[in-house]
């Protein structure tokens, strides 16, 4: 091969190598944007920073822990640089309600965790004076204190001084505890010290919660903030010695914590999930969830899990799940963090946010903090939202972010959604965009019986079986959806799970109302941990000696005696059931718009979601119904009822929140009266045909003489026949929206768009009309003539009654001039000056609802003005059916029809009017 050979197989060579380099690109590019899409995977959330300085760290006297080897002190510690004290009073996390604490003898003393009483945790912070302990200030620590920052109660009375100026004493519930015989005994809060503020709780990359709740279950306060950098190569505990080892190679020569050591951070998702829900950071690992009980309060209340992760790929048995290829949340599938939202409210970076709040005549505050400043004394009153489970600290309510701060609603739903004003106005985001939960939530506890575990009989919603159990069904379920009042005063539908919780009370020597305490009820039921025998007699339906959880139900005045009974001999004062339904608000678990509500027929129907009824509980026991807490900004507006089966259900009545929602929302007694009146002119039309052709039959034949005449010019049957199609369709399309279900084979919004667009065609074509008929006079053949007119019209109705069944002629004679009798004249009189401006009133009216809402809350607002529409269409379509059938009374059936096509009619000549003429 020569030299030129060779020159072209290595061109060949190469233009074959670039193309095979080429192609693996492309296939490599091209799959790697293929997963990049079908799984998108969150960046790892790493937020340790190296800005933040080493620092020395400080027992309560100041002194380092190297030296004194003492438990650290997070407010020293943290007050070397941050303004600790302000911190700390500048924090709902830590006050708990302590802030606003009163005693005056309701079972809520404040509106925090310390001092506002949750059935679902049973337990009743005692108050001093009480006849009976139940918690007291260390034992409620002791039980809560997992879920507690510190600081707040944790440190502080009840008065305001510190917990370690109290003087053990058993007669005082803030320096006493219940000890197992039941008896109350002093407690030494020098002894067990007290929780301060715990600054690396939430600011710690792995804090360690676990060591930390096992301090503080043991009553040792103190020692817990030092428990929480238990495992990270700070410090060690020796149990036998009760002493700490810190260890001297995580500090640097001046004895502060090295730099691979100081894991300061802003908080995370993980951080808040330590005290609030489940948040699942890890997607590469399915996320199971690890207890539905109150120590993940929020997942085990509403369901609510925050997850990047698809719902498909969860390690959860979930039906149908492996078509839901969602995420839990969209805003943590997009990265979000809990602070995105819940930010410290005088952060400089959040300024815009914050002074949103400032008073309408403020349109800038240049007063912000700078970064320096700022770091100095962080605010921790979080901006939050408007939730019905959370009342500590209300002047924060409504400070928070939401989605219109980062959404444009208007250009979201440009493409499907009508009306958006009006819905914004009324809908929160979340009622769509929260359409299913897909974790079981609690649905009631029974605390008027006990299992032998101790517990209260517990049924959970969106499961089949016990939620904690892998091999139960997950079915999810819907939220019920109420009215909640903001704190502007404006009021938002949106989701919602309700708790029911049954209890006893009784009476204290006060006359107070309090709870009948946890070591009372276990009293009643057990002797040595198994159920008393009269217990067992009592309940044991089958008689296997054994208790279930579905005997385990007071469904009998015998088993409310029995326990009733017991109680009273314990010394407890009129001890009886209640019931306390609590809605708790849905936030979380957000889809994006494919999944969310985008049908409009889900809330326009007759089975909206919007008056949706939720289940309570499977029973009432002995038939007491609980009562809806009212503690909150929930519109508890609807109904508790018992079905058939003796389940209790919540029934919202959005009527009774003065909402009306097109399709599902009606005034039964309008729909009656406007059917009835159908039903009535329908049947009067065919019984009257009947005999009229019944008598015509008997009749001789032959026809009264006519006379053709050009009755009806082009723009009157074009008028007339505009204005009929109109109302035709006007109807048909309001019965459809006001009877979606009724007709499922039609677009909601489709038809809505129609009506609107018809009625203006209406509106244009009667403005139309009566500037013809004002400029050419032709006015006056619509108002009747006062003279003579009851004789003329009672003439008329006996011709109806009477004389068309004879072959009578029509009493009056019907010109170009005068083309109407009496009785029609008052008719369309009525039809066109009253009740069709009527019509059109309130129709522009609920339309002017998306504008100017205020206007149309002068005449009562859609509750009023629809139905009085509805009742107005009722007539219409009543007089259509008349009118059509009186067309039929001229010279033949269908003379007068074809008049108003043609425009000549032939008509009847009387006698009169041909002697005038020969005349």
């Amino acid at each position: 091969m020569g030299w030129k050979g060779q020159v072209i197989n290595m061109k060949t060579l190469t233009r074959n190598l670039l193309i095979l380099f080429g192609l693996l690109f492309t296939i490599m590019a091209f799959v790697g944007i293929r997963s990049a899409l079908a799984k998108p995977e969150p960046a790892p959330v790493k937020q340790t920073t190296p800005l933040h300085p080493t620092f020395a760290l400080l027992d309560k006297d100041g002194e380092n822990v190297l030296t004194s080897g003492n438990a650290v002190s997070t407010m020293k510690t943290c007050g070397q640089c941050h303004n600790a004290e302000y911190i700390q009073s500048h924090a709902f996390h830590s006050d708990l309600g302590l802030s606003d604490y009163s005693q005056d003898g309701e079972l809520n003393s404040s509106n925090g965790m310390f001092g506002e009483w949750d059935p679902l945790t049973y337990r009743f912070l005692s108050q001093k004076g009480d006849e009976k302990l139940d918690l007291s200030t260390a034992e409620w620590l002791k039980l809560y204190g997992s879920r507690v920052v510190g600081g707040g109660p944790a440190t502080t009375s009840r008065e305001g001084t510190p917990l370690t100026n109290l003087k053990a004493d058993p007669k005082d519930p803030e320096a006493n505890i219940l000890n197992k015989d039941g008896k109350a005994e002093a407690w030494d809060w020098n002894a067990s010290n007290t929780m301060e503020m715990n600054c690396f709780l939430c600011h710690f990359e792995n804090p360690n919660t676990t060591a930390r709740a096992e301090f503080i279950q043991n009553g040792s306060f103190g020692n817990a903030n030092t428990a929480t950098l238990m495992g990270l190569g700070i410090v060690d505990y020796d149990s036998s010695t009760n002493t700490w080892s810190w260890n001297p190679e995580a500090f640097n020569k001046n004895n502060e914590l090295k730099s691979d050591f100081v894991k300061i951070q802003d908080p995370t998702n993980a951080n808040c999930a330590a005290c609030h829900g489940e948040i699942h950071t890890n997607t590469g690992e399915p996320l199971t969830i690890s207890a539905y009980d109150l120590t993940n309060p929020q997942t085990a209340t509403t369901g609510q899990v925050i997850s990047a992760q698809k719902i498909s790929d969860s390690g959860l048995n979930i039906s149908g799940k492996e078509d839901l290829n969602r995420s839990w949340d969209i805003h943590a599938e997009r990265q979000l963090q809990c602070t995105d939202c819940h930010y410290a409210l005088n952060n400089p970076a959040h300024a815009d946010e914050a002074q949103k709040v400032e008073p309408d005549h403020i349109l800038y505050d240049p007063r912000v903090l700078d970064i320096s400043e700022y770091l100095q004394k962080p605010d921790h009153n979080f901006a939050r939202g408007q939730s019905a489970q959370f009342n500590v600290a209300p002047e924060y309510k409504g400070t928070m972010r939401r989605c219109e701060n980062c959404h444009d609603a208007n250009k979201g739903h440009a493409d499907w959604l009508p009306y958006i004003d009006t819905h914004m106005a009324a809908v929160a985001c979340e009622t769509c965009h929260i359409p299913q939960m897909y974790a079981p939530a609690i649905e009631s506890y029974d605390w008027t019986v006990l299992t032998l575990d101790k517990q209260p009989v517990k049924i959970y919603r969106g499961v089949d079986g016990d939620p904690n159990a892998v091999t139960s069904l997950i079915t999810g379920y819907k939220p019920v959806l109420l009215n909640r009042t903001n704190t502007d005063g404006n009021e938002l539908l949106s989701p919602y799970n309700l708790i029911t919780t049954y209890y006893w009370v009784y009476d204290d020597a006060n006359g107070n109302k309090r709870p009948v305490r946890l070591i009372d009820l276990e009293t009643a039921f057990f002797d040595n941990g198994a159920y008393t025998a009269d217990i067992i007699s009592t309940f044991d339906a089958n008689r296997d000696s054994s208790l279930s959880n579905a005997e385990l139900v007071i469904n009998s005045s015998a088993k409310e005696d029995t326990i009733k009974t017991k109680l009273e001999s314990l010394g407890l004062n009129n001890p009886r059931i209640e019931g306390l339904t609590q809605p708790y608000s849905i936030n979380h678990d957000v889809t994006r718009g494919e999944n969310a509500v985008n049908d409009c027929k889900a809330c326009h129907n007759d089975a909206s979601r919007v008056s949706q009824p939720i289940k309570l509980s499977d029973y009432a026991p002995n038939d007491v119904l609980p009562v809806f807490d009212t503690a909150n900004n929930v519109n508890a507006t609807g109904k508790i009822v018992k079905a058939e089966n003796g389940s209790i259900y919540y029934d919202p009545v959005p009527a009774n929140d003065k909402m009306y929602v097109f399709g599902s929302s009606r005034v039964n007694w309008i729909d009656w009266l406007g059917a009835l009146l159908f039903a009535a002119s329908l049947l009067g039309v065919i019984g009257h045909g009947t005999l009229r052709y019944v008598s015509s039959r008997k009749q001789a034949k032959g026809h009264a003489r006519t006379e053709r005449i050009y009755m009806y010019e082009s723009y009157r049957r074009f008028w007339h026949w505009l204005q009929t199609i109109s109302i035709v369709i006007l109807l048909f399309t309001g019965l459809i929206i006001h009877r979606p279900e009724l007709f499922g084979a039609f677009s909601f919004r489709g038809i809505v768009t129609i009506h609107n667009v018809i009625a203006v065609i209406l509106v244009i074509n009667a403005a139309l009309s009566l500037f013809y008929h004002l400029t050419t006079e032709r006015i006056q053949e619509f108002i009747p003539r006062p003279y003579g007119f009851f004789d003329d019209a009672i003439v008329q109705a006996k011709y109806y009654i009477s004389g068309i069944f004879k072959g009578e002629g029509h009493p009056f004679e019907k010109r170009p001039d005068s083309r109407m009798n009496p009785i029609q004249k008052a008719t369309y009189f009525g039809i066109l000056n009253v009740l069709l401006p009527l019509q059109m009133l309130t129709g522009a009216l609920m339309w002017s609802v998306q504008k100017f809402p205020a206007v149309a809350n002068w005449f009562g607002g859609l509750p009023f003005l629809a139905p009085f529409h509805s009742l107005i269409a009722w007539t219409f379509a009543t007089f259509i059916v008349v009118h059509v059938y009186m067309t039929t009374t001229g010279a033949t059936p269908l003379e007068s029809m074809r008049a108003m096509v043609a425009g000549y009619e032939n008509v009847e000549v009387h006698e009169l009017a041909e002697e005038e003429e020969v005349k």
